[in-house]
């Protein structure tokens, strides 16, 4: 019997359960979430994009669940927050009309 049952909450309410040995550590739990990781939703580049919160703190990746006292042999739930993946910006460039052209507009600046 595994120590950990641990169920995975995303902010959407998605669920996903895993089991873990007692030496298992945040990282350990992070990498085997993401090999499993559920249809549908955005995949994450790795473990360090992806935050787990218990007890209302994240979770540091190099602790163990028994150096956090996760409880063993009942279901504990941990919040998941995947970082959002990172888009593509393009920057746009205004375009401003040759000199000349402005008019009146270049000229001068009212402040009040």
């Amino acid at each position: 019997m595994a120590d950990y049952q641990i169920k995975f909450m995303f902010a959407d309410a998605t669920t996903m359960e895993e089991t873990f040995d007692s030496t298992v550590t945040v990282m350990d739990a992070k990498q085997r979430m993401i090999s499993n990781w559920p249809e549908g939703k955005d995949p994450v580049s790795g473990a360090e994009d992806l935050k787990l919160i218990f007890g209302g703190k994240v979770l540091d990746n190099e602790k163990s669940f028994e150096e956090l006292k996760v409880v063993k042999g009942s279901q504990v739930i941990m919040h998941c927050q995947p970082r959002p993946p990172q888009q593509v910006r393009e920057e746009k460039v205004l375009a401003l009309p040759p000199p000349g052209q402005l008019g009146d507009q270049s000229r001068c600046c009212t402040i009040l």
